[in-house]
């Protein structure tokens, strides 16, 4: 997100937008229409650039909305829901209509009233009209606040920044088709006539492809106005015309720099164009291509065809085939498609779902609901048991199935690694839990692991979906250079992962130990409780060879890059700590000083080091694996550490209370042994 918004910026868009607002003045806006399926889906598969990748113009929406809003839905005037591609569409083709849905998502009342308006409620959603009247104070604050650095900004303070930020997004979107709206004049008598025989109100596309011309002209007025003796009443006019028409031809460009739209002519060009850039372009040495001309041209009749909808589809059709077309000969936009179906089965958050109602499933099971299925010796009951416990399995698997999926689409969109981003860590590593955790329960069928592979699975996607929330950006951003298509690098963070995941498992496991004893649930049931450690320690050796292998992978990779295999890096360093942790596991093990409640506590212990490797380094502001400080991040960890620290404590405890359990049993089994041995040695005496 951008941390800075320029004053200068900030007011020449005010200055911009003002115009045009006061022309609207009070009046009602034309409501826009229910946009056709056909037309949606149009719209939702045209390729834009944002973002530095190649992406739908659903998907653009879609984060857009997200980032305004909170949600992927809003509702129109008349309240009816809309999806993200048709909320652009009435940005862009109903701007007034628009300004009026209830969009910017404020958190805090005390904003509403830095900016000099009422507070309604502490936590609401806001219209841009609805808002307006604070325009100025708010870009006075955010300007004013995004100097601050955002570790020390207060929770006020950065949700003006945020929307402020928000409001000036708006306004480009609104502003993006004014160019095709506004009539350009260019008068009936002089030069630029002549220029354009026979049209007063020639477009902005038109006006574009003669923009060589137009400049020959512009120059050869200021010359003679400039050599020119005494009053020439024609020649100050054409001059006037040519200012203003120059003057407007900025004003409709400045607007319009939201959406690189316009695939560029030449291959070896990466930037997609806006029709700002085409304008620029235009009055360049090299000037606009032709096809770049008709291109915008048939943005422009699209516009105006608005309201008629048989010749709107036809023109959208038209528009939508030339660019798609574009964007293929440069081998660019092939997954377009496959992208917009993704965003419309939304595999985590139907995960999500899945897993949650898999959770309930197991806790009727735990509950009992299992014993009132099982009769010992009746065929039937056993049955149905059998189903049961099949009916259980598939309410975990069937959602790590699709979560895998998933993870498979959004490989196949980016071309890249299942890993590359700390979103997708999340998704990662909860899928591995799952993976890992249907495993196990197939093997040892206590329902443990289950248990574990439902919970971190549910919780690493409300994790991954409130991660996405906050940041309100694409999940699939384009690599740095140095991040891509590497190999090493490619192995180094999916094994990094997979070491993560089977560490937090092993955590996981441990909890189930210490709270099992806790409770004093299966307390003597001693075969349960040593498969269990069984089953940490196999998840504690997955972790450290998974550790070690990316670690080392790491270091090649380093060394590809900079020159270096090991430079102490944060996250190098939370690495090791990994590594050596679960080493001292293992080697107390084999060395007899820690056994099943020891293990347990530390891999508890190990946990708190995997979420310090994973999330904490990335927040110290330093190494090359510094983020940027966030609050949310900080605050889930912190509050992680203090829950593990509580179970650390609480396994302490009972620790000591079995101790104290155990040396009570030992003296009382003594004291009965040596009165026992007092009776036998007494006995012969008393019976001679």
């Amino acid at each position: 997100m951008k941390e800075f918004i320029g004053v200068g910026m900030l007011w020449v868009l005010v200055l911009l937008v003002a115009p045009a607002q006061a022309a609207s003045g009070g009046a009602a806006p034309p409501l826009s229409p229910k946009w056709d399926k056909e037309e949606v889906r149009l719209f939702a598969t045209l390729p834009i650039q944002d973002g530095g990748r190649i992406k739908p113009l659903d998907t653009f929406a879609r984060f857009k909305l997200l980032k305004f809003n909170g949600k992927q839905k809003c509702e129109n005037l008349s309240g009816d829901t809309l999806e993200p591609i048709e909320w652009l569409l009435d940005c862009l083709f109903y701007p007034e209509s628009a300004k009026r849905y209830k969009v910017f998502l404020v958190n805090n009342s005390d904003v509403l009233v830095a900016i000099g308006l009422p507070a309604q409620k502490k936590r609401g959603r806001y219209s841009y009209r609805d808002l307006e009247p604070g325009r100025a104070k708010l870009f006075q604050l955010s300007s004013q606040y995004a100097a601050v650095p955002a570790n020390e900004r207060t929770p006020v303070q950065a949700q003006l920044v945020h929307l402020g930020h928000n409001y000036i997004e708006f306004d480009e979107l609104t502003q993006y088709l004014h160019f095709a709206r506004h009539q350009f004049s260019v008068g009936d008598l002089g030069p630029l006539s002549e220029l354009f025989p026979g049209e007063l109100n020639p477009r902005f596309s038109v006006i574009l492809g003669k923009a060589s011309e137009l400049s020959k002209v512009f120059l050869a007025l200021q010359r003679e106005a400039g050599r020119g003796q005494g009053a020439d009443t024609a020649l100050d006019a054409a001059l006037d015309a040519a200012i203003a028409l120059m003057r407007d031809l900025d004003h409709a460009a400045a607007g319009a720099t939201a959406m690189r739209l316009f695939p560029p002519p030449a291959r070896e060009e990466e930037q997609w164009l806006t029709p700002a850039a085409m304008m620029e372009r235009a009055f360049g040495p090299s000037g606009l291509e032709t096809e770049q001309v008709e291109l915008l041209g048939a943005l422009e009749d699209l516009f105006d065809r608005r309201g008629r909808p048989l010749q709107f589809r036809t023109q959208l059709e038209t528009f939508h085939t030339a660019v798609t077309e574009k964007a293929h000969a440069r081998g660019e936009g092939d997954k377009i498609r496959l992208e917009v179906a993704f965003y419309r089965i939304k595999p985590f958050h139907r995960s999500l779902v899945l897993y949650l109602l898999s959770l309930i499933l197991l806790a009727f099971s735990w509950l009992g609901a299992g014993r009132l299925l099982f009769k010992a010796g009746d065929r039937k009951w056993n049955r149905m048991a059998r189903v049961a416990g099949v009916v259980l399995f598939g309410s975990v698997l069937a959602p790590t199935l699709l979560v895998g999926c998933g993870i498979v689409m959004r490989c196949a969109i980016r071309g890249r690694p299942p890993v590359t981003t700390l979103y997708e860590t999340i998704l990662f590593i909860a899928w591995v839990v799952a993976v890992v955790s249907l495993f196990i329960e197939s093997v040892n069928r206590q329902r443990i692991a289950l248990s574990i592979g439902a919970v971190l699975g549910a919780l690493g996607l409300f994790l991954a979906n409130k991660y996405e929330l906050r940041e309100g950006a694409d999940t699939m951003p384009s690599m740095a250079a140095v991040l891509d298509t590497n190999f090493w690098l490619a192995a180094h963070v999916t094994a990094i992962a997979i070491g993560y995941a089977a560490g937090l498992l092993a955590s996981a496991l441990a909890h189930g130990y210490v709270l099992g004893r806790a409770l004093r649930l299966k307390i003597r049931d001693a075969a349960f409780y040593d498969q269990l450690s069984r089953t940490m320690y196999g998840a504690l050796c997955l972790s450290l060879f998974f550790s070690v292998t990316g670690t080392v992978l790491g270091g090649i990779w380093a060394n590809e890059s900079w020159g270096r295999f090991w430079g102490w890096d944060p996250k190098e360093n939370g690495a090791l700590m990994i590594v050596l942790w679960q080493l001292a596991i293992l080697h107390a093990r084999l060395g007899g000083y820690i056994r099943g409640f020891g293990i347990a506590m530390a891999a508890i212990f190990g946990g708190v080091i995997v979420g310090f490797s994973w999330f904490g380094v990335n927040l110290l502001g330093v190494g090359l694996h510094s983020y940027g400080f966030t609050t949310g991040i900080f605050n889930a960890l912190m509050t992680f550490y203090v829950i593990e620290a509580t179970v650390l404590f609480l396994g302490g405890v009972v620790w000591i209370r079995e101790r104290i359990s155990n040396t009570n049993r030992l003296g009382a089994n003594f004291g009965e042994e040596r009165e026992a041995e007092r009776g036998d040695k007494g006995q012969p005496d008393g019976l001679g």
